[in-house]
């Protein structure tokens, strides 16, 4: 087997849960999201979901760090988070998956949401914008979305669900 991980990372709106969870579950293994981390944490800190400039540098870097180590060491685990792809792009044991689509239609699926967070349009630009930013700031100035980090960049804006978690599937299949 030579991936004994996945990692599913997209900009937000891309479908990059929707996958992570779908793959987990047709393979039974473990999902983790950073979002499951991040925004209980935005909540109980009563900052807005695009805030992420208000997250301590250290609580961002002690969750990337957990997820990195958890991609090393763990198996049978499928990882959702924006950052993850970059962070094992030297980890030969990772399939890393990027998720893209159209930004309307990714602004779209987070206004139709049923979540605890509700956001608007400029909300969501404000959310991308804080990602590469606080990205840059603690990491790198590279594109943490730039597709040659990836095995596999699948463009959602008109894949259904289905055929997402079909592709991913078979890619995976294909190297295990």
């Amino acid at each position: 087997m030579k991936y004994n991980n996945i990692v599913v990372s997209g900009d937000v709106g891309t479908g990059t849960s929707t996958l992570a969870l779908g793959l987990a579950k047709k393979l039974g293994w473990k999902h983790l999201s950073a979002g499951d981390i991040f925004r209980p944490y935005f909540k109980k800190q009563n900052i807005p979901l695009w805030k992420k400039s208000e997250i301590p540098d250290s609580f961002d870097k002690e969750v990337d760090h957990d997820f990195y180590e958890k991609m090393k060491s763990d198996e049978h685990t499928v990882f959702d988070s924006h950052y993850s792809g970059w962070f094992a792009r030297d980890l030969d044991n990772v399939l890393r998956i990027l998720l893209t689509a159209d930004k309307k239609v990714a602004e779209n699926r987070i206004l139709n949401r049923r979540r605890s967070h509700k956001e608007t349009v400029e909300e969501i630009e404000k959310r991308r914008h804080e990602l590469r930013a606080k990205f840059k700031k603690l990491y790198s100035s590279e594109n943490y979305e730039d597709p040659k980090y990836f095995h596999l960049v699948i463009d959602t804006t008109q894949t259904g669900v289905t055929e997402t978690i079909q592709k991913a599937y078979q890619e995976f299949k294909k190297n295990y």
